[in-house]
């Protein structure tokens, strides 16, 4: 589980006593880029959430009251420096000021902005950006290298080295091939200290792929300086750039591609996890009724999610038991049962079994039953 689905988790396991605003703003620079739309965004969203809370007369007078409290807490935070939307496509907000709770999350994607008030924290669109896996670049040729870090599209250079390897030269004789030698033993120093950089910053921080760029001779003599720790988190693909031209953009650029690609294989694999447990000794299920009853039992190891997945369910407020039809009243225990966002429910009951969710956005293979999982027994 990475950090952005810890801190999911941490958020559904509020337990506080009032209701939560949850806010989502959406960063896309192709439509919120200047700061007036990002303030009527806010503006909308504020209001939304205003007249939810006069609306709702299910809340009490203290609940209605400290919601009006937190909305001008958080329109106040947004139109403050304090915000933090550089390098953002979408944040997040959770407030609850009775029961101690304010937090700002960047998103590596944008989401569609929305407020949403309730008992507990709406975490699913914050998954989407959970996905977003944290990288370290190591992009070296003979002479030089770069360090890289970070999300895919927000990636930023951690180290340089320029090492002034000396190129060869064609006197010919034992002096050629002495120079040549000398010079193969400062391409290998090289490689060497880049690669103990590498693995002082792994170790220093918590990065879930590793993927390395370079000439085609140099790349392998790099690799196997690397520890066999790092090399397990390794991506297949190699990020195809000129260190000698290549910018920042460029950078950019490539690692998306190696990302995505990566992106498709991990989803396939799970994928044909699923259709072999369901094919065969039965530790998956496809489609939703198989699945909500393996969250029931907490039998699930990974919730595969199709983006298209919608509607509502019920869940039982005495047992938690979690339904994906219109019961209304729990099979259980017979108390009556209250409506849910179906979606945000499975996420939330994924997580608090420490459940790994992953939506299939570059498959179309749950695309009819819209929800699967790989079950731990």
């Amino acid at each position: 589980m990475n950090s952005s689905e810890q801190r999911a988790r941490r958020l559904v396991e509020h337990s506080g006593e009032h209701p939560v605003i949850s806010l989502y703003l959406d960063l896309d620079p192709d439509t919120f880029a200047t700061p007036p739309a990002r303030a009527s965004q806010i503006r909308s969203l504020i209001d939304e959430g205003t007249r939810t809370v006069e609306n709702d007369q299910q809340l009490g007078h203290e609940d209605r009251a400290g919601l009006r409290a937190d909305l001008k807490r958080i329109e106040e935070f947004l139109h403050s420096p304090e915000a933090p939307f550089q390098g953002a496509r979408a944040l997040a907000v959770f407030c609850s000021s009775a029961d101690g709770l304010f937090e700002a999350v960047q998103l590596s994607r944008p989401v569609t902005g929305r407020l949403l008030i309730g008992r507990s924290p709406y975490v699913e669109p914050l998954l989407e950006g959970a996905q977003r896996r944290r990288w370290l670049v190591a992009l070296v040729s003979r002479g030089s290298a770069q360090l890289w870090a970070g999300s895919p599209g927000r990636l930023r250079q951690q180290e340089r080295l320029q090492d002034g390897v000396h190129g060869q030269h064609d006197q010919g004789g034992w002096s050629q091939a002495r120079y040549e030698r000398s010079v193969e033993k400062e391409v290998e120093d090289h490689l060497r200290q880049f690669a103990e950089a590498v693995e002082r910053r792994w170790r220093a921080e918590r990065f879930d792929r590793l993927a390395l760029g370079g000439p085609q001779e140099i790349v392998p003599r790099f690799q196997e300086l690397l520890s066999q720790d790092l090399l397990a988190h390794l991506a297949s693909e190699r990020v195809r750039v000129d260190l000698s031209s290549a910018g920042q953009a460029d950078v950019l650029e490539a690692v998306e591609r190696v990302a995505e690609e990566d992106e498709r294989r991990t989803e396939r694999e799970a994928l044909d996890r699923m259709d072999e447990g369901v094919a065969g000794a039965g530790r998956a299920t496809r489609g939703l009724k198989d699945t909500v009853l393996a969250l029931n039992e907490r039998r699930v190891e990974q919730l595969l999610i199709d983006p298209g997945l919608a509607g509502q369910g019920r869940r039982c407020p005495t047992c938690g038991l979690l339904m994906s039809g219109q019961e209304e009243s729990c099979p259980a225990d017979g108390t009556p049962t209250t409506e849910l966002d179906l979606r945000e429910a499975v996420v939330e009951a994924a997580l608090i079994q420490d459940a790994e969710v992953t939506v299939i956005r570059h498959h179309e293979d749950l695309r009819q039953a819209g929800i699967g999982a790989l079950l731990r027994f």
